[in-house]
């Protein structure tokens, strides 16, 4: 099995250096080819646009990545995606997007198991109704809360249209329309989710089971947006799905798209600057010198990372940038790749992800790795073999399992400006004690399968930071906070001529987050592109 996206039998992309420029001139570059990137390549494409994606990476896809050791394949962050299901307006314009290219395949029912401290055991249903009733049956003593919670939770997802349309226009219009929203309408993405819980007299363990999901966008209740985690809600209402092929079967249909309409996909195309005529962007220098020039040029590279290393100094003094560069990211995640051999499934493993609590309280971020008594606070077990229905294990049944955790930057940063796999000695001693907590932590929750264990490594968020270049190593962009989310400067509009943004900062998270995102910074650019939306 190749871990690599292909398109007609070939690699979907060429490194720069083999490059001969001759496949130009082009009606877009895009820099960056995560979903979001991809995505608007992809719709642009499909009007007959003319794109350059550019990726530093030597693979392309972003999180979409996979990667493979000794006959083990793995995922770098598609794990669980909601709103597959035919008929779902985000299924549909994946359809739209890869020609229909991408088979989903559900997670099962149940698609999410939570295990707590106590021993209590909690499951995310299929189905909305069969969620609530399951909730209510548990807290009987709370059902008129969490009657008015879910009540609330639809109320603030019909919010999201108007906002996120209001996104693509110039910030004068969008400043006026969200205070037109806010005298009509509460201003879900300006309250915490503590503060609905608190609204809707939600008490005890409840509140812990209507927030475990907040590691899917990785902002705690206390600090997230509520109308970002009321999505996520809906987001996964009626199961989650993933990929048949694994997630790297995303990159290959989104840029056979761009490639067929008479794009290009280069690799190991570091931007060394966005070209200039006064405030009027004209192109891209690369890492090897060449200039490309596009009447439209679009940043896929994360808002922080198109402030920091995109533009100029002069434009990094610029109010925009300014707030920007306010807002925080979110928390680095590190995730432990796991190798096994044997028949995982009869050990407790499954296409359904399981999450291991160690605490009922749902704002903590991070746990103590110098205290050798404490254990993880949430640890996210995903077994992508099991969920592909396309995996071949072979005759020594090889699966791969991955858990996910939070580690603070600060336990990285003398490291961010190494090379990936020249890092020295100090730096593997940290790796292996975090992966020597992690396998205890596991080898507690679920020995018999951990007994099958065969082959670990560890990603921590300098991986993250090399690869794809997220500030802080933090894959999910900048905090799904209120100041985030009311920020004006965060649009697919920049305040400079034919300079674009688009990815999970522009709009929400995930996948099919950075895909609606890449969607509307392609219907800024292309208004006939906006009735994909609907």
């Amino acid at each position: 099995m190749s871990v690599l996206p292909l398109h007609r039998g070939k690699r979907a992309y060429t490194p720069l250096e083999k490059w001969d420029g001759k496949s130009g001139p082009f009606d877009v570059i895009i820099i960056g080819t995560g979903m979001g990137g991809m995505s608007c390549g992809a719709a642009l494409a499909q009007y007959g646009y003319k794109v350059l994606m550019l990726e530093q990476h030597y693979i392309p896809g972003g999180f979409t990545h996979m990667f493979g050791r000794k006959g083990f394949h793995w995922d770098v962050g598609v794990h669980a995606i909601g709103e597959m299901q035919p008929g779902k307006t985000p299924r549909k314009l994946l359809d739209w997007l890869s020609n229909s290219s991408i088979k989903m395949v559900s997670l099962g029912d149940p698609f999410d198991r939570f295990v707590f401290p106590d021993g209590f055991e909690f499951e995310l249903p299929q189905g909305r109704l069969k969620y609530i009733d399951s909730l209510k049956k548990l807290f009987p003593e709370q059902e008129e809360g969490i009657t008015r919670y879910f009540d609330t939770v639809v109320k603030a997802m019909k919010s999201s249209m108007s906002f996120f349309a209001l996104k693509t226009m110039s910030e004068g219009i969008d400043k006026l329309g969200s205070g037109l929203k806010s005298v009509l309408q509460t201003d879900y993405w300006g309250k915490t989710t503590t503060e609905v819980l608190d609204e809707c007299g939600i008490e005890g363990k409840l509140r812990t089971l209507l927030t475990v999901h907040w590691g899917y966008y990785g902002t705690i209740p206390d600090e997230s947006s509520f109308a970002m985690h009321a999505l996520t809600h809906v987001h996964f209402w009626n199961g989650a799905f993933y990929p048949e092929g694994g997630s790297k079967s995303i990159a290959s249909a989104l840029l056979g798209v761009i490639l067929d309409a008479g794009g290009e996909v280069l690799t190991k195309a570091r931007v060394e600057c966005l070209l200039t005529e006064g405030k009027k962007v004209t192109g891209v220098k690369l890492s090897d010198g060449r200039e490309v020039l596009a009447p439209k040029v679009v940043s896929a590279a994360g808002a922080k990372t198109t402030v920091n290393k995109l533009i100029s100094e002069e434009w990094k003094e610029s109010k925009w940038a300014s707030e920007v560069s306010k807002i925080k990211s979110s928390p680095p995640y590190l995730c432990l790749n796991l190798g096994f051999e044997g028949d995982i499934a009869s050990l407790g493993a499954s296409a359904a992800n399981k999450w291991l609590f160690d605490t009922w309280d749902n704002n903590q971020y991070f746990w103590d790795l110098n205290n050798p008594d404490e254990e993880p606070h949430i640890l996210y077990c995903s077994f992508p073999s099991l969920k592909d229905p396309l995996y071949d294990p072979g005759p020594r049944q090889k699966h791969t399992g991955e858990c996910v955790t939070f580690l603070p930057w600060s336990w990285f940063k003398q490291w961010e400006n190494t090379d990936w796999g020249e890092r020295g000695e100090e730096y593997l001693a940290l790796k292996k004690r975090i992966e020597d907590k992690l396998l205890a932590s596991l080898r507690k929750a679920m020995p018999e399968l951990m007994e099958k264990l065969v082959l670990w490594e560890l990603s921590t968020p300098l991986s993250a930071k090399w690869f794809t270049q997220a500030d802080e190593g933090a894959i999910y962009g900048l905090e799904s906070t209120p100041a985030r989310y009311n920020c004006k400067a965060l649009r697919t509009r920049t305040p400079y001529k034919n300079f674009y943004m688009t990815g999970v900062d522009v709009a929400s998270l995930g996948v099919v987050g950075a895909m609606s995102s890449g969607v509307l910074t392609a219907a800024t650019l292309d208004k006939r592109v906006y009735k994909h939306l609907l």
